[in-house]
C-alpha cells in the first residue's frame, strides 16, 4: 500500500509539473496555469512522501532532519503561497536551510580550512549587502533576505560535498547536489522579482522570472524529498 502511495504521489506532483509547463507556454501567465492551492498542495505531497520512508532510509537522523526540513517548508509555504507573507516565509526558511545544512554537513568531514572559508564567505556577504543596503527598501524584509542568502550560500556548498560523501548512494547525493542547486536558482529569481517589477517595471521580463521561481522550486523539493530513499522502489 506505501509502495501504491509513494507511485501515486509521484504521478501527481510529475502531472502538476508537467501541466504548469505546458499551461504556461500556452497563456503565459503562471496564476492562471498553476493556482496557489495547487502549488501549496504539490509542497505538502513532497513532505508526505518523505514521510513514507520509514525504513528505506540511510538512518533515523538523516530521515527525521528531511522530514523537519521539508514541514518547515510547507509552513514556510503556507506564509509565502498562502498569507502573501514574505517576512514570515523567509524567517521559516532560514531553519529549513539550516535543517538542511546540518543534514548534509554530517556526513563530510569538515576540517578547519573548510570552516574558515565559510564563515568568511558568509562574513562577506553580509558585510557587502550591508554596505550595498539600497536605498528605499523595506529594511527588515531587507536583512532578513541577507541572512537567508548568507545562510543557502553556506547551503548550497555543503549539498555539493555530500558528491564526496560515502554516506549517501550516489542517486541520493545527486538528488541533494541538485536538489538545493534548483533551490538555490528559485531563490535568485525570488530576490529579482521585486527588484525587476517595483523599480524597472517590466512587465515581461517579471513574468518570466516568476515563471523561473517555480520552475526550479517544484522540481527542487521533489528531488530532495526523495533523496532521502536509501533505495528507490
Amino acid at each position: 500500500m506505501k509502495n501504491l502511495y509513494f507511485k501515486l504521489i509521484i504521478f501527481i506532483n510529475l502531472f502538476i509539473y508537467i501541466y504548469f509547463l505546458i499551461s504556461y507556454i500556452l497563456t503565459r501567465n503562471v496564476d492562471f496555469s498553476l493556482p496557489s492551492i495547487i502549488k501549496y498542495c504539490y509542497i505538502l505531497l513532497c513532505f508526505f512522501l518523505s514521510m513514507l520512508i520509514e525504513d528505506n532510509c540511510y538512518d533515523t537522523r538523516d530521515k527525521r532532519l528531511l522530514q523537519t526540513a521539508l514541514f518547515l517548508t510547507t509552513i514556510a509555504d503556507f506564509f509565502f503561497i498562502i498569507l502573501e507573507s514574505p517576512e514570515l516565509g523567509i524567517f521559516m526558511f532560514i531553519f529549513v536551510q539550516i535543517s538542511y545544512i546540518v543534514r548534509h554537513s554530517r556526513t563530510i568531514n569538515l576540517n578547519a580550512t573548510t570552516i574558515k572559508i565559510l564563515v568568511l564567505l558568509s562574513s562577506a556577504m553580509l558585510f557587502l549587502g550591508i554596505f550595498l543596503k539600497p536605498k528605499n527598501i523595506d529594511t527588515k524584509l531587507y536583512y532578513l533576505a541577507l541572512l537567508y542568502g548568507t545562510i543557502l550560500i553556506n547551503s548550497f556548498i555543503l549539498a555539493f560535498s555530500t558528491l564526496r560523501s560515502r554516506f549517501y548512494y550516489k542517486h541520493s547525493s545527486l538528488m541533494i547536489a541538485l536538489g538545493i542547486a534548483l533551490f538555490f536558482m528559485c531563490d535568485i529569481n525570488v530576490g529579482l522579482y521585486p527588484l525587476i517589477t517595483e523599480y524597472y517595471n517590466i512587465d515581461s521580463l517579471s513574468m518570466t522570472i516568476y515563471f523561473l521561481i517555480w520552475f526550479f522550486y517544484l522540481p527542487s523539493q521533489l528531488l530532495l524529498a526523495l533523496s532521502g530513499y536509501r533505495k528507490l522502489k
